[in-house]
């Protein structure tokens, strides 16, 4: 079975990249065999891991964002792109690293059962904007009272592509419709929950950093872990990496709440 750990990282901003390294980093210390393929528009910063590049063009992100619409369109269309290299995808956005070994996710992972983050319920704009358009997905037609599924984890098989594809060809029309950041998210999850499949929230030993405090607190530690390891051996990267905190304890907290007082 061709099991495969996906990131996706383009733009300029660094974050994005050196976040989805330093989770890939985390995932070689806890899972030293995991076969790890990243998608890019920067290639060369991964050059010299043990990790894969798939490679977006300028075209492509032209192609699925819509002309630059609709900026989640392109995770949506390199998400696709990672499951035909793949017979089970396990997708992590790059704020997401493991904390403990998460291959056991793949057991998960069939052609009638996926695993996402986590089910966020029914979405009001979409319960107000859908009914009435006859938007469909796979022949099902939207009616806003369909539950949203959090994609920073998804946990999908090669036999579900077609629903995938399903998803992102309602994309843009959701999108035109809702004017929201979430259709490429909406769309999975409803098209994964179509004939016969069923989807679960992943329960596996991942951490995120996607809110804002955490955000604050994580972005500078992931630049200088780089500056501090970055020209070290790649197994001392490894190495550091397993180690490295990214989550805050109650003292990182109470300094986050004293800096915003002053």
């Amino acid at each position: 079975m061709n099991d495969v750990f996906g990131y996706i990282a383009y733009g300029e901003n660094e974050l994005y990249h050196r976040g989805a390294l330093l989770s890939a980093l985390k995932l070689l210390h806890h899972c030293p065999t995991a076969r790890i393929t990243v998608a890019t528009d920067r290639s060369e910063l991964f050059r010299g891991y043990p990790i894969e590049t798939m490679l977006i063009t300028t075209e492509q992100k032209e192609q699925w964002s819509f002309g630059g619409r609709y900026h989640f369109g392109i995770k949506a269309g390199t998400m696709r792109e990672l499951l035909r290299r793949a017979d089970r995808l396990l997708f992590m956005d790059t704020d997401m690293y493991p904390v403990g070994d998460p291959s056991k996710g793949f057991h998960s992972i069939s052609a009638i059962h996926s695993i996402m983050r986590l089910c966020e319920g029914k979405h009001r704009i979409y319960q107000r904007a859908l009914p009435g358009k006859n938007i469909s997905i796979g022949g099902q037609v939207l009616t806003g009272q369909e539950p949203m599924w959090n994609s920073g984890i998804v946990g999908i098989h090669r036999e579900s592509l077609s629903a995938m594809v399903d998803a992102f060809a309602a994309i843009k029309v959701v999108h035109e419709v809702t004017d929201t950041w979430a259709p490429e998210q909406f769309g999975l999850g409803v098209a994964l929950s179509q004939n016969g499949r069923t989807i679960s929230p992943h329960r596996l030993p991942i951490r995120h950093y996607n809110t804002r405090g955490k955000k604050q607190f994580a972005e500078p530690r992931v630049h200088a872990f780089f500056n501090a390891y970055g020209s070290v051996p790649v197994g001392q990267q490894v190495a550091k990496a397993g180690r490295y905190r990214l989550w805050r304890t109650p003292l990182d907290l109470w300094h986050q709440k004293h800096r915003k007082s002053l």
